[in-house]
């Protein structure tokens, strides 16, 4: 039983927190979210001994709209466009743009009787952009640049105006955790969450499903919540286990500040502004077709430094209903948290957000680990270096096992027209959380 509530609790942890190498295949090619066909007579790209993609000279630059030359007596590829001309010597670390040299860390080759260039370094030189989809593995090649921060900052605009959506994430965990006896076990785990939004004023409903492979017997977290906000209250109603009977009951908690108005304003300038100097970068990966609408897919990695000043202003305006010493923690966890990468796909008619894909296993293995280091640090007196060290060793041990992979999907739907929604005589009728705790 203390195995199972163990096993239980570490779930839910995980679960409010969320509130390797790739295998190899094939590289493709996309230009203007357009596939380059590759085949065995003319070659594919590979990834040399540098780290880089070198990719079939003709056929690459052909599908970009250069003409191309091959020079046989100096071995030298050319690839003409405009007025501007790039010359590729075979085995230098160099390529020459209308005669100027531009250094290079790896080389074009000949193999197999194929000519292979480096495709960063040419597609750059002519003022186009190449990034690289490591999900698809994929270099994706813009010829026009633009401001891809600028398009993801217009779809937050657009989205501070919704009146309604609603909401679809699927989150997937996987964990290997070690049991009482230091046997590992596998632990995998599917969040299914479906929640409605209304903005003015604020009512939020959401309905949780977990399907998870455990030991029979352990019962599901099925979740069911709502919330409300206005100028000065916040209110939640949710389902929870009744550790008694194992029954699921509605429970009530409220928080009152005056200062939720402001931070509930999604036309807070200073939260604005502070949400978009989090974005550390913003990478444009290209157009797609999916259940036939057309989204354009970004990059987008976040430095937690700037979510820091969130959070800070943030726990500002409700300071009055949490502790500093909260806060504080809160605010310490944030601050080192290695940058997070996550994937937008905005609504290419509309310009709004479609979809977001996120990887957490960082994230949370990194909130584990501090919470552990805080918790070493807060052993009671009495307790003697022996058995201090015991703990510290337990506590790195189970790190050391711990192995967390958390990836989350989340779809928007319904933007403006989702059905509306009353919060249940039940759940308005609800115990507090004070007396569900007594």
């Amino acid at each position: 039983m203390k195995k199972k509530s163990f096993i239980l609790c570490l779930i839910l942890i995980l679960t409010m927190i969320a509130s390797a190498a790739f295998a190899e295949g094939e590289i493709a090619v996309r230009i203007d979210s357009v596939n380059v066909e590759f085949n065995d007579e003319i070659g594919r790209p590979f990834i040399d001994e540098n780290n880089r993609t070198l990719v079939p000279f003709r056929a690459a630059l052909e599908a970009y709209g250069a003409d191309v030359e091959w020079d046989g007596t100096t071995k030298t590829a050319k690839g003409i466009k405009g007025d501007i001309i790039i010359e590729i010597p075979i085995g230098e670390k160099h390529i020459v743009r209308n005669g100027e040299i531009i250094e290079s860390d790896t080389a074009a080759i000949v193999k197999d009787g194929r000519t292979y260039l480096p495709i960063r370094n040419v597609i750059e030189a002519f003022g186009s952009e190449v990034q690289w989809d490591e999900s698809l593995r994929t270099v994706v090649i813009t010829s026009e640049p633009f401001d891809a921060k600028a398009k993801i900052l217009e779809a937050y605009e657009k989205s501070y105006a919704w009146k309604n959506y609603d909401m679809h994430m699927l989150m997937d965990i996987a964990m290997t955790i070690p049991d009482e006896t230091g046997n590992l076990q596998n632990i995998d785990i599917q969040m299914d969450i479906d929640a409605t939004a209304f903005m003015d004023p604020m009512k939020i409903k959401m309905n949780a499903n977990m399907i998870t492979d455990l030991a029979e017997g352990l019962p599901l977290p099925v979740m069911n919540m709502y919330m409300v906000a206005d100028e000065n209250k916040f209110t939640s109603y949710t389902t929870t286990v009744d550790l008694a009977t194992g029954e699921f009951k509605w429970v009530k908690q409220e928080l009152e500040d005056e200062s939720f108005a402001e931070l509930l304003d999604p036309n807070n300038e200073e939260m604005k502004a502070l949400n978009e100097k989090s974005m550390k970068e913003v990478k444009y990966l290209g157009r797609y077709t999916e259940e036939d609408l057309n989204i354009e897919k970004y990059e987008v990695v976040i430095t937690y430094k700037g979510f820091d000043e969130i959070m800070e202003q943030a726990f500002s305006l409700v300071s009055g209903s949490i502790s500093s010493e909260q806060m504080q923690m809160s605010l310490d966890l944030f601050n080192n948290l290695d940058d997070m990468k996550y994937i937008i796909y905005i609504d290419e008619t509309s310009g709004e957000f479609a979809k977001m894909e996120m990887d957490l296993s960082s994230m949370v293995t990194s909130i584990m680990e501090q919470m552990m280091d805080k918790a070493a640090v807060g052993i009671p007196e009495g307790v003697s270096e022996e058995e201090l060290e015991e703990l510290n060793n337990a506590f790195a041990e189970f790190m050391e096992n711990m192995n967390i992979k958390m990836t989350a999907v989340v779809e928007y739907l319904n933007i403006n027209t989702a059905e509306d929604f009353e919060i249940p005589e039940e759940a308005l009728n609800a115990i507090t959380m004070e007396e569900y705790l007594e």
